[in-house]
């Protein structure tokens, strides 16, 4: 496939490319220890809550295998399935917004895009990471005043305590989406950082299964619902993104991961 442009590839499989409005920089291929940026060229995913899309150029960040150091894991790529999942953190993000993982930087440069947005406080414990995005001037090819926004931290996501209120935490610090461990995290994140506002990466899978807990398998996903379990069962100041919309997008979120047989959760 690599030698057909991917508008061809479109008409001839009718699956469409992959577009999205926020932005997306452009990742120079590098190593910087047990990392690498990479590109693939040309590619199929799912999205999070959409069905399947073709993607071109798509950048990867790589992480070698500790056991094998000729193996190279994919531990985060610029998808439709990440970047659906990921944009509650740029969609909401507002004030001092405290990002906990660096990743490819994606979040942090979309959120401090965001008008809402004055202060990003990116934190990452991995030292090669933070040199592998910033020797790749990622965070550069923002206008100055944006890139000005965002401060790159080196701490523990589980220890990190502002020096300043936070308003918006974005935790986003496991490889799969639906990590076992990320409700009991973030909650550790949030007991030291007090947010007056939280988002947790694939959060609506896990509310999705604390409301069928509570309401049974029959009962239709609604709103009033939904924060009912944020507040009596996951105990955190969650956002609710999307608004009305939200119960909908969780289910979509839902039928696909059941669709593509993953589960609702899994161990890293």
């Amino acid at each position: 496939m690599s030698g057909i442009a991917p508008e061809l590839l479109t008409r001839i499989l009718g699956i469409p490319l992959f577009t999205t409005p926020y932005f997306l920089p452009v990742y120079p291929s590098g190593d910087q220890g047990s990392w690498r940026l990479s590109q693939l060229a040309t590619g199929f995913d799912h999205g999070y809550y959409t069905s399947q899309w073709l993607v071109s150029g798509m950048p990867l960040l790589l992480r070698r295998n500790p056991g094998n150091p000729e193996l190279w894991e994919t531990w985060m790529s610029l998808t439709p399935h990440e970047i659906e999942s990921q944009e509650p953190g740029c969609h909401c993000a507002h004030g001092h917004t405290a990002i906990m993982g660096l990743g490819m930087g994606w979040v942090a440069m979309n959120a401090a895009l965001n008008p809402a947005v004055r202060k990003v406080t990116v934190i990452e414990l991995d030292q090669e990471v933070i040199e592998l995005i910033g020797s790749s001037n990622i965070i550069g090819q923002l206008p100055p005043e944006i890139a000005a926004k965002i401060t790159v931290v080196k701490a523990n996501a589980m220890e990190w305590q502002p020096a300043e209120p936070v308003d918006f935490l974005y935790a986003d610090i496991w490889r799969p989406v639906a990590d076992t461990n990320a409700l009991g995290d973030t909650r550790c994140m949030q007991k030291n950082v007090q947010a007056k506002r939280v988002y947790f990466w694939g959060q609506e899978l896990r509310l999705y299964t604390a409301f069928r807990e509570r309401f049974g398998e029959e009962t239709p996903l609604t709103l009033a619902g939904l924060k009912q379990c944020v507040n009596e069962d996951l105990q955190l100041p969650l956002l609710l993104p999307w608004g009305d919309d939200y119960p909908a997008m969780i289910e979509m979120a839902v039928k696909n991961r059941i669709t593509r047989g993953l589960p609702l959760e899994e161990a890293a």
